[in-house]
């Protein structure tokens, strides 16, 4: 019966453990859909003259745009990253027309895509992997589109399903582990004894 109540202590502690890691693929962007109708969360700094909110999204009911000239729009946020964790990332893009153009998008200094002089397109899904290189990291976006405007909607950056368990989170396991050993050798004194 004591073994059962120890197994059963282990098995709580690696449930936990694993929810734990789970935890970890949270959404950290905050309006990433820009669902608020304006820029929550965000911080829009460079060349703003023509950038805001508008109703050409990609999904829901608002989107970002960006038609900054001769010198880039840049919108952030600082994201609660964890340096040497990988981050899954994705956002929706839209490209008016013509020339000269130029995007980008990268995580504390860490590029994550670049479009330069790219032609009309219509809402694409740009997505990936990427480690963050430090603690609450910078998640920063550059437009520039002299003639047109640029469309960006659904942001999404979440831990990366490989993602490595936090130190709590070992903590559990090792203790889960532990417990159920402790378990097993209790379990196989007990048989010795009953045996001789």
């Amino acid at each position: 019966m004591r073994i059962q109540a120890l197994l059963a202590g282990a098995a709580m502690a690696l449930v936990a453990s694993a929810a734990a890691v789970s935890a970890s693929a949270a959404e950290l962007v905050t309006n990433g859909g820009f669902e608020t109708g304006d820029l929550s969360g965000w911080s829009l700094t460079g060349n703003t003259g023509f950038s805001g909110v508008v109703s050409s999204p990609h999904s829901g009911a608002f989107a970002f745009s960006d038609g900054a000239v001769n010198s880039p729009g840049l919108l952030s946020q600082t994201v609660a990253t964890i340096a040497g964790q990988s981050y899954d990332f994705s956002f929706w893009l839209r490209n008016g027309s013509g020339t000269p153009n130029a995007f980008s998008a990268s995580l504390g200094g860490a590029l994550l895509t670049t479009l330069s002089n790219a032609a009309a397109f219509d809402y694409t899904h740009f997505f990936g992997t990427v480690v963050a290189t430090s603690n609450n990291a910078s998640l920063t976006f550059s437009f520039q589109q002299n003639p047109s405007f640029w469309q960006f909607d659904d942001v999404s950056l979440v831990g990366s399903s490989g993602a490595i368990p936090e130190p709590a989170s070992w903590a559990l396991m090792l203790t889960g582990f532990l417990g159920a050993g402790a378990a097993i050798r209790a379990n196989r004194r007990r048989q010795a004894v009953l045996a001789a």
